[in-house]
């Protein structure tokens, strides 16, 4: 059993690794048709008797789980089930862009592969194969992150794909000149401040806003990656920078609610993303946030790229997606 667990492992990791290549060749978008599909949606491959009972009520509590931090209770993907029989029997299914294909067989090794971008582009398609379904929720609790988190790496991937169909240039060219490095965005966001150390992109819709707050200074220490330090840095290029409608009131980060920390690498680098939410002093507005907390590849400047989302009574979970793509994207100057 333990070897079989090390092969399990080895092969889920090696698929990872050598199905990353594909996340930015562009070859393969051209070839294949468009991926289907909402959203943070994901198509579960199974039959009416294995998607049932406590084995349904367990997948779903996995991937229907709040997401962290929102104004409201969403979750962190939306599970919808197809059986067996008619996603093999017609084309319009396999076209989705997230699949977890489930077998629960007595005869089965007890194992998770992985594809990407098989039928469309761009596509991650899991296919879990358990002899029984206890096999099946060990398989799912083990490996949950790994699957969560590449499902979601690759909606961003979407989000920054379509963003760059509509880049809007000048936001670009202004961020690298200033900066030395840029993020992508579509040419629905403007850029509304533009300082020597601060940047404020935004879109303004009828119903919502999404921001992203850029902020530099010299980096000295590693005290700057502390949460506290963090939450207290964001409240001060909040207040500073982003007024409310009426006068004297300003963005806070809401401290009324505990704000989650994590390490991890983004474009490569070691990064600290802290999630919350924010308020509005003075006022009655607030929503959730995301931050990235991160130096400049000669280590000499803390750079924060804050996404924030405003949505008063509806979901929010979609345009908070939208913002850390933007985040995610972020290309330094030395890099292209």
């Amino acid at each position: 059993m333990k070897k079989i667990k090390s092969l399990l492992i080895v092969l889920f990791v090696g698929a990872c690794v050598m199905s990353s290549c594909s996340l930015n060749d562009t070859s393969v978008e051209a070839q294949k048709s468009g991926s289907s599909g909402r959203t943070l949606e994901i198509m579960l491959v199974a039959t009416e008797k294995v998607y049932s009972g406590e084995t349904r009520d367990f997948i779903d509590s996995l991937f229907e789980q709040p997401q962290i931090n929102l104004n409201q209770p969403e979750p962190i993907f939306d599970v919808i089930n197809i059986p067996i029989g008619l996603f093999n029997s017609s084309d319009l299914y396999n076209k989705h862009r997230n699949i977890i294909i489930v077998d629960v067989n007595s005869k089965n090794e007890n194992k998770i592969f992985i594809t990407h971008d098989k039928y469309s582009y761009p596509q991650t398609i899991f296919q879990i194969s358990a002899s029984n379904t206890g096999e099946l929720r060990s398989l799912l609790t083990k490996h949950f992150d790994q699957i969560s988190g590449e499902i979601y790496n690759k909606e961003r991937l979407r989000v920054n794909n379509a963003f760059k169909r509509l880049e809007n240039i000048d936001v670009t060219k202004a961020l690298k000149q200033n900066f030395g490095f840029w993020l992508t965005v579509s040419n629905e966001f403007q850029l509304s401040v533009l300082d020597e150390n601060f940047a404020w992109i935004r879109k303004e819709a009828k119903d919502y806003s999404i921001g992203i707050l850029i902020h530099t200074q010299p980096y000295r220490d590693s005290i700057v990656f502390r949460e506290k330090y963090i939450l207290n840095q964001l409240d001060t290029t909040m207040k500073q920078h982003i007024p409310g409608p009426l006068n004297g009131t300003y963005m806070a980060v809401e401290r009324r609610v505990e704000p989650v920390s994590e390490q991890i690498t983004l474009d490569g680098r070691f990064c600290i993303e802290t999630r919350g939410l924010w308020r509005l002093i003075g006022d009655f507005m607030g929503g959730p946030f995301v931050n990235y907390t991160f130096t400049s590849p000669d280590n000499n400047t803390l750079i924060m790229l804050t996404g924030y989302v405003y949505s008063p009574r509806k979901p929010k979970r979609d345009f908070l997606l939208q913002a850390e793509s933007i985040c995610h994207s972020i290309k330094f100057n030395k890099s292209k």
